[in-house]
Formats: C-alpha cells, sequence, structure tokens
C-alpha cells in the first residue's frame, strides 16, 4: 500500500488552474447552451458534469480519492466557526455587493430578475435541492477539492486562499458578482485550509444558497415590477448615501464574526498558533475598532443626509426591494 502511495505523482497549482480552464470551456460550449435550453434541468446537468469532470480529474492522475476529497465527522467547534465565518462573510459580501449595485444598479436587477423566473419555473423543492444541494456537492467538489488539493505544495495560506478564491469568482463568470463570490470563495477556502475536511465548506456553500434560493424566491413573481421600481430608487443619490450608512451599521459585525469564527475554527481543528497575551489583546482591540469605525461611519453617513432623503414610505419600499 506505501508503495502505491509513493509512486503517486505530486501536483501543483497548474494543475487544478488546468481543469479550471476546461471546465470553462465546458461552461461555454457545453453547460450554458444546456442551462440555456433546458432551464433548471440544465443547471442540474452542468452541477453533475462539474462533479464528473472533477473524479475524472482525480482518475487520471491517479490521486487519492480520500485525500482530494477529505471527509470526517466534524466537530462542534468547527461547526459554529464555520457559521460565524459564514456570517462575518456574509455582510462583507453584502456590503461589498451594495457598492458594486451604486455603480451598476441594472446589471443587478437584470441578473436577480432572471434567477427568479429560472428558480420559480418548477417546484420549490426541486429548485431548494439544484440551487442550494447540489453546488454544496459538486462545486465543493471541483473547487476545494480538486483544486485545493493541487495547491497543497504553497506553504503560505493566506496565497493559497487568496488564488483560490480569485478562481472561485472568476468560475461564476459574471463580472458584476466576481468580487463578492471571490470574496466567498476565500471564505471557503480559508475553511477548507484550516480543517481539511470538505464537510464543513460544504456547510458554508449549503448555508449561503439556501438564504440566496429563500430571498429570490420570496420575490418570485413580481420581479419585473419590482426591479424596475428599485432601478429608479437607486439611481437617487441620496438613497445610495443612505443604504451605504445603514449596510456600514449591519457590517459592523462582521470583524467580530470572523475573529471568533477563525478562533474557534482553528481551536476545535488544533491549528491555533500560540501568541502573546499582548498580540492577543492588541488583535481583539482592533477588531473592535474596526466594527466601531464601522459603526461610526454608518451612522454619520445617515444622519449627514437624512434632511435629502426620501420620504420613509419610499424608503421602507427600498428595503424591501434591495434586501440581500
Amino acid at each position: 500500500m506505501d508503495f502505491f502511495e509513493e509512486e503517486r505523482p505530486r501536483l501543483n497549482p497548474l494543475h487544478g488552474i488546468g481543469l479550471f480552464l476546461i471546465i470553462m470551456l465546458l461552461f461555454l460550449f457545453v453547460f450554458a447552451p444546456l442551462q440555456l435550453h433546458f432551464g433548471m434541468a440544465g443547471l442540474l446537468l452542468t452541477e453533475l458534469g462539474l462533479l464528473a469532470v472533477t473524479l475524472l480529474a482525480v482518475r487520471i492522475t491517479r490521486q487519492s480519492f480520500r485525500e482530494v476529497f477529505p471527509i470526517r465527522l466534524p466537530r462542534f467547534g468547527q461547526i459554529m466557526g464555520t457559521i460565524l465565518i459564514w456570517g462575518g462573510c456574509f455582510l462583507v459580501v453584502m456590503l461589498v455587493t451594495l457598492v458594486s449595485m451604486m455603480l451598476f444598479p441594472e446589471g443587478f436587477l437584470d441578473i436577480s430578475s432572471s434567477m427568479s423566473s429560472m428558480f420559480s419555473s418548477i417546484p420549490a423543492f426541486f429548485s431548494f435541492l439544484i440551487v442550494a444541494v447540489s453546488p454544496a456537492i459538486c462545486e465543493e467538489a471541483m473547487h476545494r477539492g480538486f483544486i485545493m488539493h493541487t495547491f497543497r505544495g504553497i506553504r503560505k495560506d493566506w496565497a493559497a486562499v487568496l488564488c483560490t478564491g480569485l478562481i472561485f469568482g472568476l468560475f461564476h463568470l459574471d463580472p458584476y458578482r466576481f468580487l463578492p463570490t471571490a470574496l466567498l470563495g476565500m471564505g471557503l477556502a480559508y475553511i477548507m485550509r484550516k480543517t481539511n475536511n470538505m464537510l464543513l465548506p460544504a456547510l458554508f456553500h449549503f448555508i449561503n444558497n439556501s438564504l440566496s434560493f429563500l430571498a429570490s424566491l420570496s420575490g418570485a413573481g413580481e420581479v419585473t415590477g419590482e426591479a424596475e421600481q428599485a432601478a429608479a430608487l437607486l439611481m437617487e443619490p441620496s438613497m445610495l448615501r443612505l443604504s451605504l450608512g445603514s449596510y456600514l451599521i449591519v457590517g459592523c459585525l462582521a470583524p467580530v464574526l470572523l475573529f471568533a469564527g477563525s478562533y474557534l475554527l482553528c481551536k476545535s481543528s488544533g491549528c491555533l498558533k500560540k501568541r502573546s497575551d499582548l498580540c492577543l489583546v492588541l488583535t481583539i482591540v482592533g477588531v473592535i475598532g474596526l466594527s466601531f469605525l464601522m459603526l461610526a461611519a454608518g451612522f454619520i453617513i445617515i444622519v449627514q443626509n437624512m434632511g435629502s432623503a426620501m420620504n420613509l414610505e419610499d424608503l421602507q419600499e427600498f428595503l424591501c426591494l434591495v434586501r440581500p
């Protein structure tokens, strides 16, 4: 058994990038036409295709399936750490998405409209399985499985997390959502790097897609009208500034959630670095300070723009339309 383990070729990031490029070509010439002609069924076939190509890549490169797809029962602290990191990432992504919407509102609203229409084309239960469950398995097998495995030789965690996160952002082929999805990819890669357990990033992915699915589903049926109203409201400069202020207030919890989640995750995984008490105190002070700055900035922006803001009815309508 040891003899065969030694004979397995060592992979490097170029192998992972190669798989990514092959899948991108398949997206352009196979998967995209499938989704265009078959809708949700095409999306399911795409996810299954990703899984099949990934498994084939593992087989061709003669890698161990157990090493590429490490799965073990997670500890309670790891689960809680993963949930907290997801919460922090979600708040950061929510803020980044709002800024992107300020720059490209029409692009975001057009995409949201098409997604909601697709989700409502089949029963909600099957849509949920396709949108929330299948990506947590198939996309994770590709990104946190094979591609992340090829980055194991990179000693610096931040470099592996950054590179694989950017690949995850490019994977979605959406210029408007590149930065938000890349940030989510970095959060997923960080969890995988620290735990070497695919169940945890799969949990992160499942929670995130489930929330997005439920948000899209709740707006189905009146997508076109809401999109037009939201686009008009988003063009108001005072509304943009008010939204930024409110999102900064909510997002001030992100540094705390990310720090607490990382601490729990690393401690439960046995990879928590030993640091001096002074270093820990300074880190906590920095996290709290950043949260306070975000909170203060949010209040200042709101107070400064209250005079020129829309009436309360329009504000409530806008918040319903642009809910994350």
